[in-house]
């Protein structure tokens, strides 16, 4: 049971990842909660390519993630709630990862208590560590794992994602405050089941190494907010709130998910380096 929620868990960013900005021809309205000195006369559509400008350009970035899930398998009468906290530097091209962080599965451990797990990532042009915090150890992935890896890691692209959502347009919310654009996407049902349903399946399969693994799923409900830099056009700020069911294997799974990103550190990283004392104690796989 443990592996399959596993399998379930390594797949949520894949879908987290999916969604992205749309655009129409309207300007900013000020938000409510606060006062708005500074308004913009700028239309969604020309915020949007400018953003859209800027994410092809972006050659790095670090992002911190908390994210609180609640998985419910209906067949197994079975409900667990997983909060990750994670810090994540990233480098496009080529490449390159670093991420840390904790991940906590309620009631999974003896007697019913959380269970905690550290987990860090490096990833480079050649090698991948990852430090299982259960065994307390470092270990070093094939050549093709992170060929796969890394494959997957381009679909996180924004620029790619960013593409196939105009059509979209009427239903973004746009407002400013002084600083930001807020952009405001809820919808449900058989269109953002579409939206994301191509770019889950590529991503899938270059995860499994080609395996013909079928993923069913379908958005209950999404809330999805981006906060775009009003000087530099950067999305400095992710939420998501989603409901969607998955099924795969004959069996299903519903997902809860409010995950909040906030973005730092635009093209600042130059390089990420394995320390030595890890490439040194690492067991290779």
């Amino acid at each position: 049971m443990i592996i399959f929620m596993k399998k379930w868990t390594a797949l949520l960013s894949i879908a987290t990842l999916t969604l992205g900005l749309a655009a129409c021809n309207e300007t900013a309205t000020p938000v409510q909660e606060k006062e708005v000195t500074e308004t913009s006369k700028l239309t969604l559509q020309e915020v949007y390519d400018k953003s859209m400008k800027v994410s092809e350009e972006l050659k790095s970035v670090k992002g911190t993630i908390d994210m609180n899930q609640t998985m419910t398998m209906p067949s197994e009468e079975m409900t667990l709630d997983i909060k990750s906290v994670l810090d994540m530097e990233y480098i496009l091209e080529p490449m390159q990862m670093h991420q840390k962080g904790t991940t906590t599965m309620m009631g999974m451990g003896e007697g019913g208590e959380s269970q905690e797990t550290e987990m860090e990532t490096y990833i480079t042009e050649d090698a991948m560590y990852v430090y299982e915090g259960t065994t307390a150890q470092w270990k070093k992935f094939p050549q093709e794992m992170v060929d796969q890896i890394k494959s997957s890691a381009n679909q996180t692209d924004p620029a790619t994602q960013l593409q196939p959502l105009q059509e979209y347009l009427e239903q973004v919310e746009f407002e400013q405050d002084d600083d930001t654009y807020i952009l405001t996407l809820k919808g449900s049902g058989e269109e953002f089941t579409a939206l994301v349903k191509d770019q889950v399946d590529e991503a899938l399969q270059n995860l499994t190494a080609g395996e013909n693994i079928n993923l069913d799923f379908t958005i209950n409900s999404v809330d999805y907010v981006v906060h775009i830099d009003k000087e530099s056009y950067q999305t400095t700020k992710l939420d998501t709130v989603i409901d969607m069911d998955m099924t795969m294997e004959g069996e299903t799974i519903n997902l809860k998910m409010d995950a909040k990103t906030d973005f730092s550190k635009f093209n600042e990283i130059g390089e990420i380096v394995v320390p030595q004392e890890i490439i040194d104690s690492a067991t290779s796989i």
